[in-house]
């Protein structure tokens, strides 16, 4: 399983979105489910949130880590819907 050469950015917003609207952190597990990806797509996204910052692990004493979305995850989040909603227009795309 390799990195992303060039990314979905509507997987990437779907995937920020769905932590935003869950209060900024699910399990890995919560977070799949909720973004509706296959565990391998899932898993390529993931990483690449991670590597790029816009989201974070945490420790989940005593169960598993969450996924924190971070402040530049959510500025990177805004950033993303503003433009693809002058593209694509109003949807269901974040209010910005």
């Amino acid at each position: 399983m390799g990195p992303l050469d060039r990314p979905d950015l509507y997987v990437v917003v779907r995937l920020l979105e769905t932590l935003r609207a869950s209060d900024r952190r699910l399990t890995r597990t919560q977070l799949q489910i909720a973004s509706g990806m296959n565990y391998t797509q899932f898993q390529r996204y993931l990483d690449l949130a991670l590597s790029r910052g816009l989201v974070s692990l945490a420790a989940g004493n005593p169960g598993p880590p969450w996924v924190e979305l971070t402040a530049k995850g959510y500025d990177a989040l805004m950033f993303l819907a503003r433009g693809m909603r002058e593209v694509v227009g109003p949807g269901i795309l974040p209010p910005t």
